[in-house]
């Protein structure tokens, strides 16, 4: 009998684990070459987060897009996104995120990135919804 309960239990806590969605992998650098290959990822980093977060873009320059800082107890994400010189011609763009929580954001920072990155790619389904 109580080995029935012990194989239960474990069956329940084996199903839990199962049904949970997998875990969004980290995406790939992001890395372009100067000219019309930084110039376009650049561009398309710029509009995703205009059409990405709700708030507003504080600075734009060459080299760093920045919203207003995350709000105090809320779970709106804001953005800081780099391009960083690595050589050669060759830059990486960063992306970061926190939220005023400290703790839960929404968008979830990770779908929030793998949608960037697909974004700055061109590659499709980089809108994040904020549910």
């Amino acid at each position: 009998m109580r080995m029935t309960a012990v194989f239960a239990a474990g069956g329940l806590m084996c199903a839990c684990t199962l049904s949970q969605p997998p875990p969004i992998a980290p995406p790939e650098p992001i890395i372009c070459m100067a000219g019309p290959d930084c110039d376009a990822k650049w561009s398309r980093a710029a509009s995703w987060l205009a059409a990405n977060s709700a708030l507003k873009i504080q600075t734009r320059t060459d080299s760093i897009i920045q919203t207003t800082a995350p709000v105090q107890a809320e779970a709106t994400p804001a953005f800081t996104v780099t391009k960083v010189a690595r050589g050669e011609g060759r830059y990486e763009i960063t992306f970061n995120a926190a939220c005023g929580t400290g703790a839960r954001c929404l968008p979830p920072i990770t779908e929030a990135r793998a949608r960037f990155t697909q974004a700055v790619l061109g590659q499709e389904g980089s809108h994040v919804s904020s549910q």
